[in-house]
């Protein structure tokens, strides 16, 4: 008995340490690179670099450098980071696209679903449906009305094709059962632009962008896309008041190429979580109207199967397609 005792106390005593060194990971052990999908200046890319400058100090000053790779609809970055060696030391700062690409490209270079290895949610961003004043129906149902009893198809735009604005109106036309067509523009400036003006009635824009234009009274808020009311509008009711599970959001996430050793996914996943829940991270992006948060590798993976199903399913009811 008291050998299988004197047993049982030396694996204990082997177990304790073998947790420490899986718990004391080094990493990183060069620089860091955080790909952006798009030219600098624009939100995903103050993210990044917030985000990258809070991690290079809790990783005691090791380099984190910001690399833009516009281009192909977010494909040209995301093609880099699937063919980076699955180290941890190269991520990207994933949007929509990430989601959305499978569902209407005819080839993509990489497999979102294989190629990579989702580490943690950094922030979403609420989704609206706004309109030019002129506009006469002032919620969802008034909209469907409008749509239903018109002899044309309502024109409705957003900050560019194929993206989650343009993909929320589709979802919207098929949860309703009404006809509407995308006005295809590259970006959201020149987009509310013309909303503004009249020329095109509907838009779904991330709330931040267009919120100021409600608040002046050169737009109205019909509703919010994300699930919950506003909380500076909580009067408007949301998409999901309407057709129930009616949930579009805008967000930015990391991800890595698939194959990370496990160790390595656990610490950067943590790392990265206790920056973007901290209060500091959380006040520095507070201007850009976004909700900061970060969950688990797995959380986040089961949150992107389920995303890139659903638009597979909007897309091919669409009949949407890109080259």
């Amino acid at each position: 008995m008291w050998i299988k005792s004197l047993f049982a106390l030396a694996l204990t005593a082997f177990a304790v340490p073998a947790a420490q060194a899986q718990t004391a990971v080094e990493f990183p052990t060069s620089t860091v690179r955080l790909f952006v999908p798009f030219a600098a200046g624009g939100p995903t890319d103050v993210v990044a670099r917030i985000l990258g400058e809070m991690l290079s100090a809790r990783w005691g000053g090791k380099p984190v450098v910001i690399e833009n790779r516009p281009g192909a609809g977010t494909i040209v970055a995301t093609a880099a980071v699937a063919k980076a060696p699955p180290d941890g030391h190269t991520m990207l700062v994933a949007t929509n696209s990430l989601l959305i690409n499978p569902a209407i490209a005819q080839a993509l270079p990489y497999d979102t679903a294989k190629d990579f290895q989702p580490v943690s949610m950094v922030a979403t961003q609420p989704v609206a449906l706004i309109a030019t004043k002129s506009f006469a129906p002032n919620t969802v149902p008034e909209v469907v009305a409008a749509a239903k009893a018109s002899r044309v198809p309502l024109n409705y735009t957003s900050p560019g094709p194929r993206g989650v604005g343009h993909l929320a109106g589709e979802l919207l036309k098929q949860s309703a059962g009404i006809d509407m067509v995308h006005i295809n523009y590259n970006g959201s400036a020149p987009a509310l632009i013309d909303v503004i003006a009249g020329r095109v009635p509907l838009m779904f824009d991330i709330w931040h962008s267009a919120k100021r234009y409600v608040d002046s009274g050169e737009l109205k808020l019909i509703a919010g896309a994300s699930g919950e009311r506003f909380a500076d509008q909580p009067q408007v009711p949301t998409m999901a008041e309407t057709y129930p599970g009616f949930q579009v959001m805008a967000f930015n996430a990391m991800v890595t190429p698939s194959g990370l050793p496990a160790p390595v996914l656990e610490k950067l996943s943590a790392d990265i979580r206790a920056v973007v829940n901290s209060d500091a991270f959380k006040d520095r992006v507070k201007h850009l109207g976004i909700n900061a948060y970060g969950n688990t590798p797995a959380e986040l993976s089961a949150w992107m199967k389920g995303e890139i199903a659903r638009w597979q399913e909007v897309a091919k009811a669409a009949n949407l397609k890109a080259n």
